[in-house]
């Protein structure tokens, strides 16, 4: 295992690298207020048994509502919804692609980052496939709780694009990035972050960036992978939450130039949808400097080289660790950890890291099915956090499946792959030595 002296004597080249999310649970359960309306509602019967309109209102109509809404490819509201064809699979009906998914250990539904049907909802909603999907004359009062989230604090800087983003009608995903500079005359932490939606109907997933540079403010369409050049901040989906930072820290705002954000929206249009415009973002809480700066450090590796043609189910793994020292008065140990967002591409598998000190291993951040479109942050010790010690070995391991052809490596583009574990820390590192990919540079794979 590699230490942080080793990177000491390798600094020019670990500066080199440019930024481009007990299972732990999302930051902040208890906000999970939301914006939107209610779906999953219909006025007099429709169709469905109501133990099975529960089930679904409970579980899938946050996305497959009526309208759908963030991308799904049509409504789970009635019964003529469930016994029409499936949109991927003409010869299955809906429901029967939807029990399959529901049972899909590699991609289930509802996706991560929201929990797993129950046993005993799965088992109302089997055995009403087993008996033939019949129809019911009830009517029923289920509801779908709203999904955006809300934060404690009061929202004060929004994040928003210079123009509305207008949504091509024959093109079914896109991605488009926009930026904000954020100034201030007087020192300030940004506190809280808070997703804002403004179309439902197109928006699948955002992601937001801090970068070195300043990005265009008008919404154009970019990479999936992001850049290297960016590192991640923030992300939602639906069922995500919201961030809000601990007491004692906060994301510094310039009072000298100024703090570049990027926003990576996800659009999808399956419905191919016209004239549908968006200018969602982020709205920011913001508020007099805390005790600590918090940054943004990755744990993982750049050294991915997964070879081609895996027969599945079969994978291909990685595991990398450092140990953590103190160098040169360099803090390496008292870092405290509280939240982090695992990140690979979208031929990733599964994905842990763990702190292990005086032989007790703590969570750094758990998937087990991982997603592309659904990454958020974790809370890291319930959310009290862990505080890095001189001795600790820090172990992030990463998995892909890889059918193509092609060898597949390390880099920004979604054919490209990527192992880290975005983690939230305070104090902030001070050094010109210091870069917020060092950590994964610095560790020793096997």
């Amino acid at each position: 295992m590699r230490s942080f002296l080793a990177l000491v004597a390798t600094s020019a080249l670990a500066l080199a690298f440019a930024a481009c999310g007990d299972t732990v649970n999302p930051i902040d359960p208890s906000n999970d207020g939301g914006a939107l309306p209610e779906g999953g509602n219909q006025a007099g019967p429709s169709g469905l048994p109501c133990d099975v309109d529960k089930v679904l209102a409970t579980n899938c109509r946050q996305c497959h509502a009526s309208p759908p809404q963030f991308g799904a490819p049509m409504p789970l509201v009635t019964h003529a919804d469930l016994t029409a064809s499936s949109p991927k699979d003409a010869s299955k009906k809906v429901y029967e692609a939807v029990a399959q998914r529901i049972a899909d250990d590699a991609d289930p539904m509802p996706p991560s980052p929201n929990a797993r049907v129950s046993a005993a909802d799965r088992a109302t909603f089997d055995a009403w496939v087993a008996a033939g999907a019949p129809s019911s004359a009830e009517t029923c009062n289920s509801t779908t709780k709203p999904d955006v989230p809300k934060l404690d604090c009061t929202p004060d800087t929004p994040v928003a694009p210079a123009t509305p983003w207008t949504m091509p009608r024959d093109t079914g995903d896109e991605y488009v990035c926009y930026g904000v500079e954020l100034t201030s005359a007087t020192p300030k932490h940004v506190t809280g972050f808070a997703p804002r939606i403004d179309n439902a109907k197109i928006v699948h997933h955002i992601v937001l960036f801090e970068a070195d540079q300043a990005y265009s403010s008008t919404p154009t369409p970019c990479d999936s992978g992001g850049s290297l050049q960016w590192r991640m901040v923030m992300g939602w989906a639906p069922g995500g939450k919201g961030l809000e930072m601990p007491a004692e820290a906060g994301f510094p705002i310039k009072t000298t130039g100024a703090t570049h954000y990027v926003v990576q929206m996800h659009y999808s249009n399956p419905s191919a949808l016209e004239g549908e415009t968006d200018t969602s973002g982020f709205d920011l809480c913001t508020g007099p400097p805390r005790q600590y700066e918090a940054d943004v450090l990755a744990f993982g590796t750049q050294s991915i080289n997964i070879p081609p043609n895996i027969p599945p189910p079969s994978i291909h793994e990685t595991s990398c660790s450092i140990t953590i020292q103190s160098v040169a008065g360099l803090q390496f140990a008292g870092m405290h950890l509280f939240a982090s967002m695992p990140h690979m591409h979208k031929r990733g598998f599964e994905m842990e890291t763990t702190l292990t000190s005086g032989g007790v291993t703590t969570d750094l951040g758990t998937v087990t099915n991982w997603s592309f479109d659904t990454q958020s942050w974790l809370q890291i010790g319930g959310g009290s956090g862990v505080v890095t010690k001189n001795g600790d070995v820090i172990k992030t391991r990463c998995a892909w499946k890889n059918t193509t052809s092609q060898n597949v490596r390390y880099g920004e583009k979604t054919e490209d792959e990527m192992c880290y574990s975005f983690t939230l820390y305070y104090p902030k590192i001070k050094s010109g030595l210091w870069s917020w990919a060092i950590p994964a540079g610095a560790s020793t794979c096997q």
